[in-house]
This record gives C-alpha cells, sequence and structure tokens, in this order.
C-alpha cells in the first residue's frame, strides 16, 4: 500500500470538494437567505479546503518528481476513505446552520451522498432553501460517483483512472469504456446532465418552480428521493408531473451505455439488452399485481377491513408510481403504502433489492445478477436427475465464466448476511421487527422509506442513535456494491504489499 499517494490524491479530492460547498450560496442570495448561510457554508468550505491544503502540502515533497501509479489497492483504499471523508464533512452545513445535530448531518449527507434518501428531517419545509439545495445537490454529486466527477478533471490519472472507475462500481457495460478513460466518464456525466436539464425543463412546464424542478430532478436522476416538500411528489398533486417522474426514474434506473446509445439516435438500445428486458419485463408484472391488490383482490383473513383499496384510475397510478420510486430505488412516494395490503408492503421491501440495471444510478442486488443467479439454479435443477450433463449459464449471447457465478454466489450470500447481522443490531437498540429488517434492507439497497416507523412518511430523526450509525455504513456498502468498504476493515489490506 502506497500510504503517501492515497493520502495526496485524497487530499487533492478535497480541495476540489471544497468549492462545492459554495454553490448553495446562489439559492440563499435569491431567497433571501444569504446573510444567514453564509457563515455556514464557508466555514464548511474553509474546513474542507483546510483539511486538503495541508494533506497535499505534507505528503507533495514525498511524490515531486516520482512516477507512483495509482493500482488496484491504492484505489479501493482512495475511493473508500474518500466516500468516507466526502459524506462526513458533507454533514458540517447541517451542523453549522444549527439544523441538526452533527450525527443527523453526517447521517443527512450520508444518505443524500450514497443517494438512498433517508431523512432525520421531520419538517423539511421548515429548513432554508440554501440547505436544501446542498441536500439535493449531493444526491446529483452521489448518483453520478464523485469520484467519476473528479476523474474528469484529473487528466493526469492514465491506468489509475480505469481502477478508480471500477472501484467506485458505476463502470458501464464493457462496451462503453472507451481507450481514454477521461472520454468515458465524460461520456457518462454528458448524458447524467443532459437527462438532468431535460426533466428539469419539464418540471417546470408542468407548473414547479425552477428550485423546486432542479432539486427534483437531482434527486430522480440520481434515484436517491429528497424532496423539498413534506408531502414528497404528493404535494404537487399532479398527473403530468407524476409521470415525468417516473419517466426519469426508469431512466436513472436503466444503464447509462443504453441511454447514451439512445441520445445517439439507437432507441431501440434498450430492448436489445437482455438485463433491460427483464428490468421492464419485472417493471409491468409487478404494476399489475399491486393494481390488483389495491382493486380489494387479495386474501381478508384478519386485515379487520384496514386495507386500502381503490378504483381502476388510482390503483393504477399509486401502483405505477409506488412501485417505480421503489423498484428503482429512489424513495418519493404519493401515498402512504404502508397502510395498505401486507402483501403489498412486503412485496416492495423485497423488490428494492432486486434494484435497477447494472451501470446505473439505482441500488439494489442488480437485476443481472438475479438473471445469473436463476439460470445458475435452474442449471443445479437439471443437475439432480443429470448429474453428468455440462449446462453453461448464458445471458443473452454470452456465456457467464466460472469466475462471475461465483461472484454472484459469494454476493448473494454476502448481503444476506449484511441484512441478518444489521437487522439483530437495530432489534438490540429496541427498534422493532418490521422496523429494523425494512430499514437494513432498504438503506443497503439505497432506498430511503422504509416500514412501521420508518416508512414513506415517517422520519429516521427518532431512531437511536447507534442504529443510525449502522445504517449509514450500510448506506456507504450498498452505494459501493460491499466490498470497497468492507476491505477498509480487513488488517492484511492495509499491511501486506
Amino acid at each position: 500500500m502506497d500510504y503517501i499517494i492515497v493520502i495526496n490524491y485524497l487530499c487533492r479530492f478535497l480541495v476540489l470538494y471544497s468549492f462545492a460547498f459554495l454553490l448553495p450560496l446562489i439559492p440563499a442570495l435569491v431567497y433571501g437567505e444569504f446573510s444567514s448561510l453564509l457563515g455556514t457554508f464557508l466555514y464548511s468550505a474553509f474546513t474542507v479546503l483546510g483539511l486538503g491544503l495541508v494533506g497535499f502540502g505534507a505528503t507533495y515533497p514525498f511524490i515531486k518528481g516520482e512516477d507512483r501509479k495509482i493500482q488496484i489497492k491504492e484505489s479501493l483504499a482512495l475511493v473508500g476513505l474518500g466516500w468516507f471523508f466526502i459524506t462526513i464533512l458533507g454533514g458540517l452545513p447541517y451542523y453549522f446552520s444549527g439544523t441538526l445535530s452533527l450525527l443527523d448531518g453526517v447521517f443527512e449527507s450520508v444518505s443524500g451522498f450514497s443517494t438512498t434518501g433517508a431523512s432525520v428531517i421531520e419538517k423539511v419545509e421548515l429548513v432554508p432553501k440554501g440547505l436544501l439545495f446542498w441536500r439535493a445537490f449531493t444526491h446529483f454529486l452521489g448518483g453520478m460517483g464523485i469520484v467519476v466527477i473528479f476523474i474528469s478533471v484529473f487528466p493526469y490519472l492514465g491506468v489509475g483512472g480505469r481502477f478508480l472507475l471500477e472501484s467506485e462500481s458505476f463502470a458501464p457495460d464493457v462496451r462503453f469504456i472507451k481507450p481514454r478513460i477521461k472520454e468515458t466518464v465524460r461520456q457518462i456525466l454528458l448524458v447524467y446532465i443532459l437527462l438532468t436539464v431535460i426533466q428539469t425543463i419539464l418540471l417546470t412546464l408542468c407548473g414547479m418552480s425552477l428550485f423546486d424542478a432542479v432539486c427534483h430532478s437531482f434527486a430522480t436522476l440520481s434515484t436517491g428521493g429528497f424532496s423539498t416538500k413534506n408531502k414528497s411528489i404528493d404535494s404537487f398533486e399532479s398527473l403530468p408531473i407524476e409521470i415525468i417522474t417516473i419517466v426519469f426514474m426508469l431512466c436513472g434506473a436503466t444503464n447509462f451505455s443504453l441511454m447514451y446509445q439512445v441520445l445517439r439516435g439507437d432507441i431501440l438500445a434498450p430492448f436489445k439488452n437482455t438485463e433491460w428486458k427483464y428490468f421492464i419485463g419485472i417493471w409491468l408484472i409487478s404494476v399489475l399485481l399491486i393494481s390488483l391488490c389495491l382493486l380489494g383482490v387479495h386474501g381478508v383473513y384478519d386485515s379487520g377491513g384496514k386495507d386500502s383499496t381503490f378504483g381502476i384510475g388510482e390503483s393504477l397510478r399509486y401502483s405505477t408510481f409506488t412501485f417505480t420510486s421503489l423498484f428503482t430505488c429512489t424513495g418519493f412516494t404519493t401515498k402512504d403504502y404502508d397502510n395498505w395490503h401486507s402483501f403489498i408492503r412486503w412485496y416492495l421491501m423485497v423488490m428494492v433489492i432486486v434494484g435497477g440495471c447494472a451501470g446505473s444510478t439505482s441500488g439494489g442486488i442488480k437485476v443481472i445478477r438475479f438473471i445469473i443467479l436463476l439460470k445458475m439454479l435452474k442449471n443445479r435443477l437439471f443437475m439432480v436427475f443429470q448429474p453428468r450433463a455440462v449446462r453453461a449459464v448464458v445471458v443473452g449471447k454470452q456465456v457467464v465464466s466460472e469466475d462471475i457465478q461465483k461472484a454472484v454466489r459469494d454476493f448473494f450470500a454476502l448481503w444476506i448476511i449484511l441484512i441478518m447481522l444489521g437487522s439483530l443490531i437495530l432489534c438490540w437498540t429496541g427498534l422493532p421487527i418490521e422496523t429494523s429488517v425494512s430499514a437494513v434492507m432498504v438503506c443497503l439497497s439505497g432506498v430511503g422509506p422504509g416500514l412501521d416507523k420508518v416508512g414513506g412518511c415517517e422520519s429516521y430523526g427518532n431512531i437511536p442513535q447507534l442504529a443510525k450509525v449502522v445504517l449509514s455504513l450500510l448506506m456507504l456498502m450498498g452505494r459501493l456494491e460491499l466490498y470497497t468498504i468492507l476491505v477498509l476493515f480487513l488488517p492484511s489490506f492495509w499491511w501486506k504489499k
């Protein structure tokens, strides 16, 4: 492990990151909050800038004139530690403004950057606009990936840039990666920014203020879910706004290489992709299934007549928005699904684990891994009565190697272990089992709203402090696909070369 280069590049990240704290001063100026928030964001910016400059200055003499490369180990350390520092320091504006305690501010920051959308703020509309913009902006930065954005302005990373991109787990389809990593990152950013601008324009045309449109666009493409309203999207009472949000949530959960091809004119590109066809198929079937349940087509054993039922139009509207929001790991709400039938509530919790497509901003395990796992299980069933048969796992026209199959099995096993362990810890803090399990599932999957005390219309503000720490760690693990954070806790990762 080359500690010097890790510290040096981490501090370079912090120097660049410090300028992000100045952007919220623009809406603060527009809404007459400049004097009250100036100190908040300047203190935050100078704190981060100071840390970055001190670390950079201390390590620069040791790397000056030397040809040091960022390899896999350094990339993992840089990305993992980078996310730790960036999310922790991102909580400073909430703390300096007096809006939240330091721990709650860090929780809100981790949730924003990891695009989870779990909030400790109970009355969002009382928060200053400048802070709400920062809150939404953390979604924008985290959705694309902090490291991805920084690579675009680091023209000299070379091979290390590819390692960084892969370590942050956002790397898209291999066909999309250009020989020059900087070109790849710029294409990803182009798609991300262009879609954000388009959605902002459409939401503004449908009656949203420019501020609300920008913040909700940040939260939609990143599949984050932070809203500027207490009642989320339901506050606008607009079907066109809901439809636009649904479309862009699906875009955010689609592999960005496919979105790039669509923007270049190949409109049918997603329909040629196996994972996306499964993804949209699950979406259509689930919306229909939940609609039927909302119509009352379900069992009534011990329901007590408390389950909400709606007409055909309302059922389709509410089921489409709610399922899209949770399936894509966004977390917007229009209705309190926690009052719906138990089947819907737990079906939603199961589907948040599935998540969107690989190479998207969505969370969860990803559809492609489920496709591979199901095909592996199918082959295993055939081997029960045909033990000598040799059957390959094929996705589309590509044979999945044994190494990838093993990686998928390991990933599923680790995911289940973390859900079990996290749920037990939350239960130990005194939270009910339904709250504990759902909170762990949604935070690890990057969704936000869960069930019971952390339901769609509830906040995480009243849960125990230990639970907030555990869930913050799970949010980071889920955002970086587990391993990038977990390896940091292995002593051998730091000791051995």
